[in-house]
């Protein structure tokens, strides 16, 4: 009778560990602000140079050495970061800041970081509408490293959305944790250069998308319910600092 009252207790723990997991991941999230109330990025970074431009030389070349870096393990790690998402970015940040990221443990950081992927999406939307690049692997007709993730129509390469993101977060994660500051830009430097080894994005394309990052860093800022949360997330975080999990 004991064994099975203690196996009922057990199976209620799962359960109800299981219920907090579902719980935070399954909320609804909205963005700090909307697109009507983003800086106009193409306002502020400059027109993606063109095939004639000998800038774009820097880009072509770029191309080519992210080719020769997809059947490395440099290149595995590129795939891999085509999913962008908070708990991708928690697992992602994890080895920089020394203890283990998850929306189970996090779950103010994962908020943080879902309306912050959110944000980076409306803050990003006039920018890659008004510049409509083509990608790489459109423009060379050449396969990707993500071909589950082509679209031939998707004209959106200028700035670079998985660098905004990216760096967006790492300027935010940075700020909770400065003393993990050089690891947390690194992998945020990271991700975009992921999207150059991939084919999705040209050079230029991530170097925009940083700039972007920075400024959507900078408007958010001014959000109090960024703010609020930011603060939730830093207790949060510190606890976890203390306890050393």
């Amino acid at each position: 009778m004991r064994k099975i009252v203690f196996c009922l207790i057990i199976c209620g723990c799962s359960v109800a560990a299981l219920l907090a997991e579902n719980k935070v991941t399954e909320e609804k999230f909205t963005p700090f602000y909307t697109r009507k109330a983003a800086p106009l990025l193409e306002k502020v970074i400059p027109a993606p140079p063109s095939i004639t431009d000998p800038l774009f030389y820097n880009d072509w070349t770029q191309y080519q050495w992210g080719i020769s870096q997809r059947n490395t393990e440099r290149g595995q790690v590129a795939v891999s970061d085509a999913r962008i998402n908070a708990a991708y970015f928690m697992k992602r940040f994890t080895p920089a800041v020394g203890i283990e990221l998850t929306p189970e443990t996090h779950p103010e950081l994962y908020r943080l970081f879902r309306r912050l992927h959110l944000t980076e999406q409306e803050a990003g939307y006039s920018a890659k509408k008004y510049f409509r690049r083509v990608r790489p692997y459109q423009q060379y007709h050449e396969p990707s490293g993500v071909p589950s993730h082509e679209h031939q129509t998707d004209f959106t390469s200028y700035p670079s959305g998985h660098t905004h993101c990216a760096w967006l977060v790492g300027l935010v994660l940075a700020s909770i944790d400065p003393a993990h500051t050089e690891e947390i830009i690194k992998v945020a430097y990271e991700i975009g250069q992921s999207r150059v080894i991939v084919g999705f994005h040209y050079q230029s394309d991530v170097d925009m998308g940083r700039i972007a990052g920075s400024v959507t860093f900078a408007r958010v800022s001014a959000e109090p319910e960024f703010q609020k949360l930011l603060e939730k997330a830093r207790k949060e975080y510190a606890r976890h600092k203390t306890s050393g999990k």
